[in-house]
């Protein structure tokens, strides 16, 4: 088994038995569509520039979008989520020959598995809640085609381990409906060695990545449906 799926079995373990439920709970489900804010970082770092300088290749903020289905257990709550995000692929500082700083794009769908605990406070309608959760990401990146060598084609799709954790807090505006606001930070382990050559462009820039682990924030707000 690979280390990296060790820990995943490894927080697994932990999360399930840290939010295991009290025998007085009463259990529900919500359903919560979202929208928010991607906080994206840079993917590339320059790996060979015959002395024309560096740049790194990195995502652009943007819009997600998703949902998510959680079975609440009183203090605790288990939820399977979905994330979509896109994101343009931009040059920050643009190179000799370059004609731009715009690569191209990327989507990510993001799948999680998320273990939630929450804190019951003197008003009964402001839940504050803490969370972390574990998946995967496919990210689909397309690259503008004057930017793709015959040699060196556009990446693949992949399909990447990441985790999660943040905070938030449900604030209820019926006896089923409640407003969702929460913060999350993302690391996701892109499985290439940071000092590999990945991809070179016509110009003769190649790059490698900036990190083994992409990081990467997310704002949220949504409304939650409990039946």
């Amino acid at each position: 088994m690979r280390p990296i799926m060790r820990a995943a079995a490894m927080f697994a373990l932990v999360a399930l038995c840290a939010f295991a439920p009290r025998a007085s709970a009463q259990p529900s489900w919500e359903l919560t569509p979202f929208a928010g804010y991607y906080i994206a970082s840079d993917i590339y770092n320059s790996y060979y520039t015959s002395g024309a300088g560096t740049t790194n290749v990195g995502l652009t903020n943007s819009f997600l979008w998703g949902g998510r289905l959680t079975r609440n257990l009183g203090t605790t709550g288990v939820e399977l989520s979905y994330t979509r995000t896109g994101s343009d692929v931009e040059l920050n500082n643009v190179l000799v020959g370059q004609p731009r700083a715009h690569l191209g794009n990327i989507d990510i769908d993001t799948f999680d598995l998320n273990f939630l605990g929450y804190q019951h406070t003197n008003n009964p309608n402001v839940m504050p809640f803490g969370e972390a959760g574990l998946g995967f990401s496919v990210v689909h990146p397309k690259i503008d085609q004057d930017f793709v060598l015959a040699s060196t084609p556009e990446p693949d799709s992949r399909t990447n381990f990441q985790f999660n954790f943040g905070l938030g807090t449900k604030i209820a505006v019926s006896e089923q409906l409640a407003a969702r606001i929460e913060g999350r930070w993302r690391i996701t382990d892109t499985n290439f060695n940071t000092s590999s050559g990945l991809w070179c462009d016509p110009w003769g820039y190649c790059y490698n990545y900036a990190s083994s682990w992409y990081n990467s924030g997310e704002l949220i707000g949504g409304l939650s449906y409990r039946f």
